[in-house]
């Protein structure tokens, strides 16, 4: 039997996953554009996110979670981002939770000569079989919209080459 979920005689469509990744030179050193990571307005140009709101911080300000909206074929999402995993100033992974989809934004930072390498990478997949029918539309605009959004990110810290 090939992909797909069965039962009661029903072969289900595997859940639609769909990777989208692009990496930049900041000119700017690792600890400052860890700063911006912790900021939550910054999430509103990385990965898809069109507003961000009820941002959570830990004791020491750090940035542990927060809600979004995220429009897509003329639909607004809200969604939630949690934390997934983190190591402090190198890589910061949210998990993302919509309606619709779900996945993880990953944010990996390397010293590059002057500056720093930042690699953005999202991974999305269909929470459910309805929303499959509407997964390649909403995978498409992010795919389309990810390397000009962290061009911007770059940009707006220090620049970028």
């Amino acid at each position: 039997m090939g992909p797909g979920i069965s039962g009661c005689g029903t072969i289900l469509p595997p859940v639609a996953t769909r990777t989208f990744s692009h990496s930049v030179k900041v000119d700017a050193p690792r600890e400052i554009v860890w700063a911006e990571l912790e900021k939550p307005e910054t999430w509103e140009a990385i990965g898809g996110v069109d507003r961000v709101h009820d941002a959570v911080f830990d004791s020491e300000g750090r940035l542990e979670g927060f809600s979004f909206e995220a429009t897509a074929a003329g639909q607004t999402y809200p969604g939630l981002a949690t934390p997934h995993a983190r190591e402090e100033g190198s890589v910061i992974v949210w998990a993302i939770d919509t309606s619709e989809v779900e996945g993880l934004t990953r944010v990996e930072l390397a010293d590059e000569d002057e500056g720093t390498r930042c690699r953005v990478t999202v991974e999305v997949q269909s929470r459910t079989i309805l929303s499959s029918v509407l997964f390649p539309v909403i995978a498409s605009a992010l795919g389309r919209g990810l390397p000009a959004a962290v061009e911007a990110f770059a940009d707006g810290i220090g620049g970028s080459t």
